[in-house]
């Protein structure tokens, strides 16, 4: 492995200071928290995988399905869909109708990663992530010890960077080895951990006493 690949890793310290802090925790934040413990599974997983020479296409395209839905669901419970509180469950349906589509129709189950969901899922929560901070900004006076506005920010970097990534795949500009590939997953893997430092920052600041309200 190179130095790079245990960066994977640090979504462990996101996922330790949630379990030490979850009493703590105020209930909207819950989704998000399942994200990470969830993420940390996942990454174990996939080094087991890895390590022991098996395929991770099937647990990690029922881990980007997972990812999508707890997403919209904590977008829902920090108030995006205040007004449109049933968009949540459109935005559901889609995504869950797009998964089974790539995965099931388009392709035989666990022969390929489903990359046109996750372009179609990254960029609906990257949107959402966007709605969510410009809301903050206009209505917070104090927005950097925010653990909305950090996660939020983090969401958007992450998977703008997952959208060309996964771009790049299907229009076959990168290349299943070479210096270009080995350059983007670089990329990847430092965008990686400083997203997975902003979330343990985020949960480190998550109290119980509400400190902001989403309006729109």
């Amino acid at each position: 492995m190179h130095g790079t690949d245990f960066f994977i890793f640090s979504i462990l310290i996101g996922g330790g200071i949630a379990i030490v802090r979850f009493s703590s925790i105020r209930k909207e934040y819950y989704p998000f928290i399942f994200i990470i413990w969830l993420a940390c599974i996942n990454e174990l997983l996939n080094t087991a995988l890895v390590l022991t020479n098996h395929f991770n296409i099937i647990n990690s395209n029922i881990y980007s399905l997972a990812e999508g839905l707890l997403y919209l669901w904590f977008f829902q419970k920090i108030g995006t869909f205040r007004r449109f509180s049933f968009l949540r469950y459109i935005l559901s349906a889609l995504f869950i109708g797009v998964w089974v589509t790539e995965n099931f129709i388009l392709n035989r189950f666990g022969t390929n990663f489903n990359s046109y969901f996750i372009i179609f899922a990254d960029l609906t929560l990257v949107l959402l992530a966007i709605t969510t901070i410009n809301n903050i900004v206009i209505t917070e006076k104090e927005v950097r010890r925010n653990p909305t506005f950090l996660i939020c920010i983090a969401v958007v970097v992450f998977f703008t960077y997952a959208i060309l990534v996964e771009a790049f795949w299907i229009y076959g500009i990168i290349k299943p080895s070479g210096s270009f590939t080995n350059n983007v997953y670089a990329i990847v893997a430092w965008i990686n951990l400083l997203c997975n430092l902003i979330y343990a920052v985020a949960i480190l600041w998550m109290r119980k006493k509400r400190e902001f309200t989403v309006q729109f």
